[in-house]
C-alpha cells in the first residue's frame, strides 16, 4: 500500500480521506491487495507457500485468483498480537458485490472465539474497567485514534458465548454501542443476551439517526463522545422494554407479547439479587403486578433446571410441581411453525435481486417480519444476517449462504434453492389469470406465506392466554379476578385477528376442545 502506485493511489488514498492518520495505519496493520487478481497469489506462491495452503487460509480462490483483490485491508489479530485472519473492503460502487468479506474459518481462525481490535484494545479495557463494543472494523479503528482505545467490533456477527467470554477476561462491564435505527438494533438485542447470561454488566447507547460511532466521534471530539456515553447509557432490559413499547402504542396482543419476551431475558440472568430489582423495575415499567412477573420468571427457571437434569433424574423427580402448568393444559399440542418458517427463507433466497412495485423483494418481506420471531435457530439466523445487511441497503446474493461457514446453513440453502417451481398452466384454465410476469406470483407468494406465519403464531398466543385463564379460574381473590377480565379480553381481540388472518389466507381454523 505504501510502495505501489495502485496501492498509493487506491487504499492509501481510502484510509486517508477516513482521516487516518500513518500512526493509525500502521498499529492496525491495514494494507490493500491489488486489483488484477494474481499478484499476491504470484508473490506468495513464488516466496515458497505452497497455493494449497493459501486456498485453505481463503487468500486465494479455488481459481487461484486472489480471494481479497481490489479490496482494502483489515488484519484481525489474536489477543497476542498474531495474525488469524482478514476482512476486506470493496472500494467499488458495484452493490451486487458485498461490501465485506472475512477470511472463512480455519485451524488458527474461529469467528466466535476473537472480536476485532482486542490485540490494541486490551490494555484500555483493563484500565478502564469497561468495553466498548461496536460494529465495524472502521469504527474501532477510528475510536482509538481519537483516544478512545478500549473498543472492540463484533463485525458483523451476533455476539457469541466465546466472544463474551474472552472480553470478560479483561472486564466485566460491556457497554454496546448503536446507531439511532431501532430495527437494526432490535435485531442486535437477541443475540446479546448471552452477556446476560454470562453474568456480564451490560449496557446499551443509541447514537442519533445517520451517524455511526466513526462519524460521531469526528464531531463530538473524544471528550465529548465519552460524555455522551456517560449520560445516555441504559441498560439492556430497559432499553429492550422501551424501544418495543414504543412499537406496541398500546395494542394489549404486542404488549403481551412484550412482557413475555422481557421476562424471557430477565429470566437469563443468573444472579438472583440483581434479577430481583429488574423484576422490581420491570412491573413499575409496564404498569403489571410485580408477583406475576416474578412467578412467570420461576416457571422459565423450573423449566431450564428440569431440561438439564439427565434421563433419570427427569423420571424421579416428574411426581412433583417442576412444571405443573402442564398438568393442567388441555391436551392439545402445537406443531413449530417449521413449514411456515423453511417457506420464508425460500423466498428470501429465491428473491434476492427481484423487485416488486418498484420495492426490492427482501425488504418487503423483512418489513412483513418486524414483530416475528423465528422459533427454528437455524431459519432465524438466516433471517437475521438478511436483516443485518439489508438495514445498511447491501446486497446478499445467493451464493454468499451456499458458500456460507456455517454447515447447517449452507446444507439448508442448497437443499431449499435445489427446489424449483414453474408456474402452473391452471392459472390460465381454472382462472383466467394470463401470468407473463415473475412479480404477480412472488407477491402472492409473499403475502400467504408470511400471513399464514403470523396465523400460526397468533393460534399460540391465544392458546396461552386461555391457558392461563384456566389457571386464574381457580383462584378467588380480586387480583386474580381483574386478571381473568384482561385476559379474556385479549383472547376475544386475538381471536379477532385469527379470523381475519384466516380469511385471507383460506385457512379454516377449528377451535380447541380441553
Amino acid at each position: 500500500m505504501h510502495n505501489d502506485e495502485e496501492g498509493k493511489s487506491i487504499g492509501l488514498s481510502y484510509f486517508t480521506e477516513r482521516g487516518l492518520r500513518s500512526d493509525t495505519i500502521e498499529k492496525f496493520k491495514l494494507g490493500f491487495c491489488p486489483g488484477d487478481g494474481e499478484t499476491f497469489t504470484r508473490i506468495a506462491s513464488n516466496t515458497g507457500y505452497k497455493v494449497e495452503l493459501l486456498q485453505q487460509l481463503g487468500l486465494t480462490s479455488q481459481y487461484g485468483k486472489d480471494f481479497f483483490r481490489g479490496r482494502v485491508m483489515f488484519p484481525i489479530h489474536s489477543i497476542t498480537g498474531k495474525v488469524l485472519g482478514f476482512g476486506g473492503r470493496t472500494l467499488s460502487a458495484d452493490k451486487k458485490i458485498p461490501k465485506y468479506i472475512n477470511s472463512p474459518e480455519t485451524d488458527i481462525y474461529l469467528k466466535s472465539k476473537i472480536v476485532f481490535g482486542i490485540f490494541q484494545a486490551r490494555k484500555a479495557i483493563t484500565q478502564l474497567e469497561e468495553c466498548y463494543l461496536v460494529e465495524g472494523y472502521m469504527d474501532v479503528i477510528s475510536l482509538s485514534q481519537s483516544g478512545i482505545e478500549n473498543v472492540v467490533a463484533s463485525s458483523g456477527t451476533s455476539l457469541t458465548q466465546d466472544q463474551v467470554r474472552l472480553i470478560k477476561r479483561y472486564t466485566p462491564n460491556l457497554t454496546i454501542l448503536y446507531d439511532g435505527d431501532s430495527a437494526g438494533v432490535k435485531a442486535a438485542l437477541r443475540g446479546l443476551e448471552i452477556a446476560l447470561e454470562e453474568g456480564m454488566n451490560v449496557k446499551v447507547v443509541l447514537l442519533p439517526a445517520d451517524d455511526d460511532p466513526d462519524t460521531y466521534v469526528q464531531k463530538l471530539g473524544a471528550d465529548g463522545f465519552r460524555k455522551y456515553i456517560e449520560d445516555n447509557k441504559k441498560d439492556l432490559i430497559h432499553l429492550k422494554t422501551d424501544l418495543y413499547l414504543e412499537d406496541a402504542k398500546g395494542d394489549p396482543v404486542k404488549v403481551a407479547g412484550i412482557i413475555k419476551d422481557i421476562v424471557q431475558s430477565i429470566a437469563k440472568i443468573p444472579d438472583g439479587i440483581t434479577r430481583s430489582l429488574y423484576l422490581k423495575q420491570t412491573a413499575r415499567n409496564l404498569n403489571v403486578e410485580e408477583q406475576l412477573l416474578i412467578s412467570e420468571t420461576n416457571k422459565i427457571l423450573r423449566k431450564g433446571a428440569f431440561d438439564k437434569l439427565s434421563t433419570n433424574d427427569k423420571a424421579s423427580v416428574e411426581h412433583t410441581e417442576i412444571m405443573p402448568v402442564a398438568k393442567e393444559q388441555p391436551s392439545f399440542t402445537f406443531h413449530l411453525d417449521e413449514a411456515q418458517e423453511r417457506d420464508i427463507i425460500r423466498l428470501l433466497l429465491e428473491n434476492s435481486n427481484f423487485e416488486i412495485d418498484g420495492e426490492n423483494a427482501i425488504a418487503r418481506i423483512l418489513r412483513n417480519l418486524t414483530d416475528v420471531e423465528f422459533e427454528n435457530g437455524i431459519y432465524r439466523k438466516v433471517v437475521d444476517e438478511y436483516r443485518t445487511y439489508y438495514e445498511h441497503n447491501e446486497f446478499l446474493p445467493q451464493v454468499f449462504f451456499i458458500n456460507h461457514d456455517d454447515e447447517e446453513i449452507k446444507s439448508l440453502c442448497i437443499d431449499l434453492l435445489q427446489s424449483p417451481y414453474e408456474i402452473s398452466d391452471n392459472w390460465i384454465k381454472m382462472h383466467d389469470v394470463p401470468i407473463t410476469e415473475k412479480q404477480f406470483l412472488v407477491r402472492k407468494d409473499i403475502v400467504k406465506s408470511i400471513s399464514l406465519l403470523k396465523l400460526k403464531k397468533i393460534i399460540k398466543m391465544k392458546h396461552d392466554v386461555d391457558a392461563r385463564i384456566q389457571e386464574l379460574g381457580k383462584l378467588t381473590d380480586e387480583a386474580s379476578i381483574d386478571e381473568v377480565r384482561m385476559c379474556m379480553k385479549e383472547s376475544m381481540q386475538l381471536q379477532t385477528i385469527i379470523n381475519k388472518l384466516a380469511k385471507d389466507t383460506g385457512t379454516t381454523v377449528l377451535p380447541v376442545v380441553s
